[in-house]
C-alpha cells in the first residue's frame, strides 16, 4: 500500500482516450518542497510544533484527486510529525507559495481519535465525493502502530462534509496489508468499493449503498513468482461487455482480471488470465475508460496501455518523460480542463531521509491526453 513499507521499498528500486504526446516540467502547475501548512492562527502552529508534531520534510503527498475546484492530496503518516493526512492545496498564486490546509477541517486530522483520519493511503474522487482509504497505522516507517481500525471515509468535497464512514475491521486480519482502492459507481447510483489486501492475497468488496461487504480470496497463482506478497495493484477498466477489475502483484509474473459483476456476486473463481507481464510495473492510475498508466520498476518515465490490446511492450506508449530525480506516484483526471494530471516526487530521497528541507513534489499536465 502507499502506507506499506514493502511498497515504499519497491518504489525505490525502481472513454477510449487517446494518449499521444509527451509532457515535461514545462507543464507543471504546482511545485513545492515538503509540506508547508496554512495554519488557522499562530497559537495552533506554536502548540503543534511544541508537541513535536510538525516537521515539513517528513510530509510527502502520495496520491491526489481533483473534485469540484479542489486539489486534495493523501499524505500518509509514515512518520510521527505529520499534523494532517488529508490536505487541500492552498496557493496564493498559480504554482507559487504552495501550502496545505486540512480537509475538511482540523478536527478530522486528530491523531489517536478513531472518529478522525489517522493515515490516508489512497484517495479516489467520484464527482463531488472523495473516498479516503485510512489504514489506521501511524509511524509506518519507524515503529508502526495500529492506532485505529482500517476504514473508508467519504466526504462531499463541495460542502466539506463527512457523508459516510465504512468500518473495514470485519474484512481484515492480522495479516492484512491494505494498499489500493477503486470505486465503481453504476448508472443507477450504486457505488462499490474494491480494496487490495496483499497480506491475505485478497480483494475486499463493499457495497456502499447496501452497507455490506466481504473478502474475496484470490487463487495462489496470482502471487506465483513473488518472493513475498509485496504490492497488490488493482485498477478498473470499462469495457462494452462489462467493467473489469485488473490485479497483479509487483513481483507477480502475470496480470489477471475479473468482471466486477462476478466479483460483486462473490464468484471469485471467474478470473481471466490476461498473460505474462513483459516486465515489473508500478501502476499509477486508470484513464476512466479501458486504459491504465504505469511505469517500469526503477524507471521514472510513464507509459500507457489500452487493455483492449494484447499485453506486450509494442502496445505500450510512452506518454510522460519525468523530470530528473522525480518519480510519478499518481495520475488523476481534472474534468474541468479535460486533461489528466500527474503527481511526482523525489520519493527515494524521502525514503533515505535525504530530502533536506523537504521532498520535492510536482503536479503537471499530462499533455495530449483527454478524459
Amino acid at each position: 500500500m502507499r502506507g506499506d513499507i514493502l511498497w515504499l521499498l519497491a518504489a525505490i528500486t525502481l472513454t477510449a482516450n487517446s494518449v499521444t504526446a509527451f509532457s515535461n516540467n514545462s507543464n507543471a502547475i504546482y511545485t513545492w518542497e515538503g509540506g508547508r501548512i496554512e495554519w488557522p492562527c499562530p497559537t495552533t502552529k506554536r502548540l503543534v510544533k511544541a508537541a513535536d508534531k510538525y516537521t515539513p520534510r517528513d510530509i510527502i503527498a502520495m496520491a491526489c484527486v481533483r473534485s469540484c475546484d479542489k486539489t486534495l492530496c493523501a499524505m500518509p503518516r509514515y512518520r510521527n510529525s505529520i499534523p494532517i493526512t488529508l490536505g487541500q492545496i492552498y496557493a496564493t498564486k498559480k504554482g507559487c507559495d504552495v501550502k496545505f490546509e486540512p480537509f475538511p477541517c482540523w478536527t478530522e486530522q486528530e491523531e489517536n481519535n478513531c472518529n478522525s483520519l489517522q493515515s490516508v493511503i489512497d484517495i479516489v474522487a467520484t464527482g463531488n465525493y472523495v473516498w479516503c482509504l485510512d489504514n489506521g497505522i501511524l509511524q509506518a516507517l519507524r515503529s508502526p502502530i495500529q492506532r485505529c481500525h482500517a476504514k473508508i471515509v467519504v466526504y462531499d468535497a463541495k460542502l466539506g462534509k463527512k457523508m459516510k464512514t465504512i468500518n473495514l475491521s470485519r474484512y481484515v486480519t492480522e495479516k492484512s496489508r491494505l494498499q489500493y482502492m477503486q470505486v465503481e459507481c453504476t448508472k443507477d447510483g450504486q457505488c462499490f468499493v474494491y480494496v487490495s489486501d496483499a497480506g491475505n492475497n485478497a480483494i475486499i468488496v463493499y457495497d456502499a449503498s447496501g452497507g455490506c461487504g466481504y473478502r474475496v480470496v484470490l487463487p495462489k497463482a496470482v502471487h506465483h513468482g513473488c518472493r513475498f506478497r509485496d504490492v497488490l495493484y488493482i485498477f478498473l477498466s470499462y469495457h462494452k461487455t462489462g467493467t473489469k477489475l485488473y490485479f497483479t502483484y509487483l513481483g507477480g509474473r502475470r496480470l489477471f482480471a475479473i468482471r466486477t459483476d462476478h466479483l460483486r456476486g462473490g464468484r471469485g473463481g471467474n478470473i481471466e488470465d490476461i498473460g505474462e507481464k513483459p516486465g515489473s510495473y508500478i501502476y499509477i492510475g486508470g484513464d476512466g475508460a479501458t486504459g491504465v498508466f504505469f511505469r517500469e520498476e526503477g524507471d521514472s518515465n510513464v507509459h500507457y496501455w489500452d487493455t483492449r490490446q494484447s499485453l506486450k511492450k509494442s502496445n505500450f506508449k510512452l506518454v510522460f518523460k519525468s523530470s530528473e530525480g522525480l518519480y510519478a506516484t499518481d495520475v488523476f483526471p481534472d474534468h474541468e480542463i479535460n486533461r489528466f494530471l500527474i503527481l511526482e516526487s523525489d520519493f527515494p530521497g524521502y525514503m533515505e531521509e535525504k530530502a533536506g528541507c523537504g521532498t520535492l513534489h510536482q503536479i503537471s499536465l499530462l499533455d495530449g491526453s483527454t478524459c
